[in-house]
């Protein structure tokens, strides 16, 4: 949202309409038991609802009214926009992600993928080229990589992986973002995003 601001962007949220697989604890990286969220609910959070930071329902997310498209990764691409958590690299996808991602490729407008978000356009865009970051857990003193199973999978979906940071490729941009974790240079996470944002919306103007 920063990046999006920052660069002059008109932009709207969307999120689906359904309850979440589960609630984290994030203090104890675990889910709680006993608690169930709305996924736009929760996703309204970040937006106190207000002008173009409401959070709007999936399923109204026309490609004609917009010339590019954002997903921001995290673990609800896995859990919520996909059952990637169980079925890996056989996973299927909600159906308006499946749908707001075809059509955007058909329509050659650009898509821009952060974390896990890949993972989604890999499933159901043939070919495709993105990066989700190191292809082998690292662990050096920059950080680690402990998500390096998502890449073999995206790769058994078909999709060509590069170890970039962003990566552009026929107008799909990608960026690994929080695959990486790391406790001391955040600053090269949030730059990354930021590339990925520019990238969408040059791509957007041309």
């Amino acid at each position: 949202m920063y990046h999006l601001s920052r660069n002059g962007a008109r932009f709207q949220m969307f999120a689906p309409n359904q309850q979440q697989m589960n609630v984290m604890d994030h203090m104890k990286k675990q889910p709680m038991s006993g608690d169930n969220r709305n996924v736009m609910l929760e996703s309204s959070r970040f937006s106190h609802g207000q002008g173009q930071m409401q959070m709007h329902d999936l399923n109204k997310l026309d490609v004609n009214s917009f010339d590019g498209v954002i997903f921001p990764g995290g673990h609800g691409i896995v859990k919520n926009l996909s059952s990637f958590v169980k079925d890996g690299k056989d996973c299927k996808l909600h159906g308006d992600v499946e749908r707001v991602l075809k059509d955007f490729h058909r329509s050659r407008k650009p898509i821009g993928l952060s974390s896990m978000a890949p993972v989604l356009a890999c499933r159901v865009l043939p070919s495709i080229e993105v990066t989700m970051g190191h292809e082998r857990d690292e662990n050096s003193r920059w950080g680690n990589w402990p998500y390096t199973n998502m890449v073999q999978a995206v790769k058994n979906m078909g999709a060509r992986h590069h170890v970039h940071e962003p990566f552009e490729k026929n107008k799909v941009v990608s960026t690994p973002s929080f695959m990486w974790e790391t406790e001391f240079h955040y600053h090269y996470i949030f730059d990354g995003i930021g590339n990925m944002v520019k990238h969408v919306m040059r791509l957007a103007n041309k």
